[in-house]
C-alpha cells in the first residue's frame, strides 16, 4: 500500500472536531479514516495509533488555542478584566471548534484510565495555575494566598469547561462572573484572603 502524503494539522483539526463531538472511545479508526480521507495505513505511519493521533491533536491544539488563551493572564488591565477575558476567551462559539477546552474535554473523558492524557492534564493545569500566581503577583496579591487562590481560579476553570457542556451562552457568562465575584470578594483591602 502506497503511503498518501496528506497535511497533518487539517487532519489533527478534523479530529479534534470528531474527538470532541463524539468523544475519543466511540470514534474508531475508520471514523478517522472518514473524517479526513486519509487511509488507515497512512494514519498509521504518521501517528502509530488512535491514541498517538489524539495526542498530537492535544498537542495541536494547545499550540494553536491554549497558548494564546493563556497569554491573555499577561495582559496589563484590572484583575477582574483580565480573569474574565481569559475564561471567556474559552466559551466563544467559533466555526473549529464548541465552546470550552478540547484538552478538559478530552481529560473528562479518560484522565482517570490514560496515564498519557493524566500527564499531558496535569502539565496544562500546572501553567495556567502558574500564569494565575504570576497575575495575582502582578496585582500585589498577598504572597500569603495568592497560590490558594490561583488554584481556586484554576478549580473554576475546570468547572466552567465542563458546565459549558450544559449551558446556554447566558448561562456561561453569567457563571463565570458570579464565580469570580466569589472568589474576589473574599480579598480584603490589604489583599489577603477572608
Amino acid at each position: 500500500m502506497r503511503y498518501k502524503e496528506f497535511n497533518t494539522n487539517k487532519v489533527l483539526e478534523s479530529c479534534i472536531t470528531l474527538f470532541w463531538q463524539h468523544g475519543f472511545g466511540s470514534c474508531a479508526i475508520n471514523d478517522i479514516v472518514k473524517k479526513t480521507n486519509v487511509n488507515r495505513f497512512s494514519l498509521y505511519k504518521e501517528f502509530e495509533n488512535k491514541e498517538g493521533i489524539l495526542l498530537a491533536a492535544l498537542d495541536l491544539y494547545y499550540e494553536r488555542y491554549s497558548r494564546k488563551q493563556i497569554a491573555l493572564l499577561k495582559q496589563d488591565f484590572p484583575l477582574r478584566k483580565i480573569l474574565k477575558e481569559f475564561f471567556l476567551s474559552y466559551l466563544e462559539n467559533n466555526e473549529t471548534h464548541p465552546p470550552g477546552c478540547f484538552i478538559i474535554h478530552i481529560s473528562t473523558e479518560l484522565a482517570d484510565n490514560n496515564s498519557n492524557i493524566k500527564t499531558r492534564l496535569d502539565e496544562y493545569l500546572k501553567q495556567i495555575e502558574n500564569a494565575l500566581i504570576s497575575l495575582l503577583q502582578r496585582h500585589e496579591i498577598s504572597v500569603k494566598i495568592h497560590e490558594q487562590l490561583a488554584i481556586r481560579l484554576t478549580g473554576l476553570f475546570c468547572n466552567s469547561m465542563c458546565f459549558c457542556l450544559i449551558q446556554n451562552s447566558e448561562e456561561r457568562i453569567s457563571y463565570i462572573e458570579m464565580s469570580l465575584d466569589l472568589i474576589l470578594n473574599k480579598i480584603d483591602q490589604d489583599g489577603t484572603y477572608a
